[in-house]
């Protein structure tokens, strides 16, 4: 059977920085199974004679070419020892270097690589930064690479995984940016296919089941492999020396943190409390850490007052934690949900649930995420920069008044100028600061100037 490739918008990316004057190799990182190593392979396929791929997980051997000197015909004639098949002609070739945190030397020698000119460097990993052991004198890399961040699919590209073309993808953007109502005929399709697409998540091989099964039986068991194998993963982290990186102890911390997330999502806070983890603060902020740097989780920090510049105001000890897929989040709360879900019958307390939904579209967009929360009561679901304003985000699993948010936007003098995005069961309106728009469209938020 062939293999099926997926478009997804890191295709864009890599083109742009191959086609960049000055480029130094490449970086792409995020969550484990994103779709990274496949990309990538895709792009050289399309643009280079030669791919010679390296593993490191795989072929641990293959740290000892970056041993001694970074020049870079002496890394090629180690390479071309330690792998016969490769082939480097200048301008035609592509180095593919996967797993590079499980060799930190390599990233050494991307300066070498970028002096020299004549190959192109593209590396990738999920756990960069976490296990870079510094324990044998190998500094840290020196800034000659760069960085692309990759995540999970979200729902433009799961509408293309599904045959949906850019011409239907514009007409929706079209409707947002005009802020006129989508066509009631294409506004109910997109919200069935949203549905599906919160059941499924946006791991490329998990919609590949999805899509050859049409089974969300299937597809839970397919996303439970992965939660265990995410779970697990502390445990197979080794240092340079072979030794695991990190304690039973702290794997358990880990692992705990990652239970918590869906536990304080649910509850009527969100916030995410530390102290439910074993272990001194910062042993708990390492076990948090340690999922937010592999991209497993992600952060939404309360601010002081929801006025920009946004990222100076955040409270750094309160925070919300988000699950890096939404998938996950599905997966961990159990298979009856995705029942609820696709029946439009969760029942009670279901706006924890649109929540996480928002938070991971927005993420996905690559939206830098706020909230605003009060002992008193007051509490917004999300505060994000939009257009020049400080911009509320309400969340509904439905719809619904926002009443915290109209506190706020009547309140200049106290809380800053604001404007609102309401997202729900509804279609596209725009009236006065307000604005609402359905679940389906929060990844054009990402799209415009923010």
């Amino acid at each position: 059977m062939e293999k099926v490739y997926f478009k997804r918008k890191i295709d864009e990316q890599l083109e742009i920085w191959f086609k960049s004057k000055g480029h130094s190799p490449a970086l792409v990182y995020g969550i484990r199974q994103c779709g990274k190593s496949e990309s990538i392979k895709q792009f050289a396929k399309n643009n280079f004679k030669y791919v010679n791929l390296i593993d490191f997980w795989k072929t641990p051997n293959a740290v000892s070419a970056f041993d001694d000197s970074l020049e870079v015909d002496e890394i090629l004639k180690s390479l071309s020892a330690l792998f016969p098949s490769f082939k480097f002609v200048p301008n035609e070739t592509v180095l593919i270097l996967d797993e590079i945190q499980d060799c930190p030397k390599a990233r050494l020698a991307f300066k070498s690589f970028k002096e020299d000119g004549r190959f192109e460097v593209i590396s990738s990993g999920s756990y960069v930064g976490l296990n870079i052991d510094n324990s044998h004198g190998v500094p840290k890399p020196n800034g000659s690479e760069d960085f692309i961040e990759m995540k999970t699919m979200d729902f433009e590209e799961f509408l293309w995984a599904l045959g949906y073309n850019d011409e239907h993808i514009n007409n929706l953007l079209e409707c947002f940016e005009n802020k006129i109502p989508v066509p009631e005929t294409i506004h109910n399709k997109m919200k069935q296919l949203f549905k599906e697409y919160v059941c499924v998540g946006g791991y490329p091989e998990v919609v590949l089941k999805f899509i050859q099964t049409n089974s969300f039986s299937e597809v839970f068991k397919k996303v439970n492999s992965l939660v265990i194998d995410i779970k697990g993963d502390p445990s197979k982290r080794l240092d340079s020396q072979g030794k695991p990186l990190y304690t039973t102890t702290e794997i358990m911390r880990i692992q705990k943190a990652f239970d918590l997330i869906a536990s304080f999502i649910v509850n009527n806070n969100h916030r995410f409390v530390t102290s439910k983890i074993s272990g001194n603060s910062y042993q708990r902020d390492d076990a948090i850490n340690y999922l937010v740097n592999a991209s497993i989780a992600f952060k939404a920090y309360n601010v002081e007052v929801p006025s920009l510049p946004l990222g100076i105001r955040k409270i750094a000890s309160d925070y919300k934690l988000f699950y890096g897929d939404i998938g996950i989040m599905i997966n961990t709360l159990g298979f009856d949900v995705i029942q609820g879900i696709l029946q439009d019958n969760l029942g009670m307390n279901k706006g924890y649930l649109f929540e996480a939904v928002v938070a991971d579209s927005l993420y996905k967009a690559g939206v830098p995420l706020y909230y605003f929360g009060k002992d008193s009561g007051l509490k917004i679901d999300f505060v994000i920069s939009y257009k020049g304003f400080s911009t509320l985000v309400e969340a509904k699993s439905k719809t619904g008044n926002a009443k915290s948010s109209k506190q706020v936007m009547n309140n200049p003098n106290h809380y800053g100028k604001t404007k609102l995005i309401k997202i729900g069961d509804y279609n596209i309106s725009e009236t006065g600061d307000i604005i609402t728009i359905p679940h389906y469209l929060t990844f054009a938020i990402g799209k415009t100037d923010i």
